[in-house]
């Protein structure tokens, strides 16, 4: 009864352990896309300007 009560706690500390990185990991990597530079919508909606697709491709691209 003991060892099946240890190796049940184990099991839980593991899965809490492991979802807890995995959570802070895709934070990370949300945070990271998320310092892309923003759009400014006075730009967006200069569809007609021969640059416009060349910055929209920018903005996908996250470029720095």
């Amino acid at each position: 009864m003991r060892k099946t009560l240890i190796i049940t706690l184990a099991t839980v500390v593991l899965v809490v352990l492991a979802s807890t990185a995995a959570l802070f990991t895709l934070a990370a990597f949300a945070g990271e896309h998320g310092r892309c530079g923003s759009p400014n919508p006075a730009e967006l909606r200069q569809a007609a300007d021969s640059e416009y697709g060349a910055k929209l491709t920018k903005l996908a691209r996250c470029e720095r």
